[in-house]
């Protein structure tokens, strides 16, 4: 490793990849605080808006049973089980995305140091994950698979090194070998490019990136 034309040694190696280190575990923690910050915001003013309604329903109710209007209070309360079931359904599936968001967020960090890079393999990496059994299960066009997150993480080293710091190999025959595997890992399909935001794209392209076909 060399600093505008100065070797370091091991023990300085160390202590800037620990530094280096640090300020990503740093980052990573940052961001989960702010996540269960914006959860736990959405969830008061969720309550709120839960029980504003319920006093209205309740007047509702009231007014309904003051009339003897039994239909009326029944289809109130079929609303109201109805609107709690939809909110519940979001909650969790908001849940479920932060979840997913920042175990994604967590694996690209720590496979290169750029954002514009991280971001690329976050929503790569974030469309192989699911919540199953409240665990973080590897997917592949959507089915389980028995993959772990290691798993996952060694196969998106190979199909996007171009992506991952440090991912050049050295030497003559090294060199060549890395060309080509990095040549055939530059492309990607097409579904996976439609995925991608305008930036993204252009960003896939600057590095070399190439499309094929499904």
């Amino acid at each position: 490793m060399e600093i505008e034309g100065i070797e370091l040694n091991e023990e300085q190696k160390a202590a800037i990849e620990a530094q280096l280190q640090s300020m990503v575990e740093q980052q990573v923690a940052g961001l989960k605080s702010k996540n269960d910050q914006l959860l736990a915001e959405k969830k008061a003013k969720q309550r709120e808006a839960e029980e504003a309604q319920l006093m209205a329903q309740q007047q509702a109710e009231e007014k309904a049973k003051a009339e003897n209007d039994y239909k009326q209070l029944f289809e109130a309360q079929k609303s109201e089980a109805d609107i709690l079931r939809e909110q519940m359904q979001k909650m969790q599936q908001d849940a479920i995305q932060a979840r997913i968001s920042a175990e994604s967020g967590r694996i690209a960090s720590g496979l290169t140091k750029d954002t514009a890079k991280a971001a690329l393999l976050q929503q790569q990496i974030g469309q192989r994950l699911s919540i199953v059994d409240d665990e973080i299960r590897v997917t592949d066009n959507g089915q389980l698979t028995v993959s772990t997150l290691d798993d996952l993480t060694t196969n998106i080293k190979e199909r996007f090194p171009f992506l991952i710091d440090g991912s050049q190999a050295a030497g003559g025959g090294a060199a060549r070998s890395e060309g080509r595997a990095q040549e055939r890992s530059t492309e990607m399909s097409r579904a996976e490019f439609e995925a991608m935001s305008h930036q993204q794209r252009a960003e896939f392209f600057a590095s070399g990136g190439q499309l094929f076909d499904d």
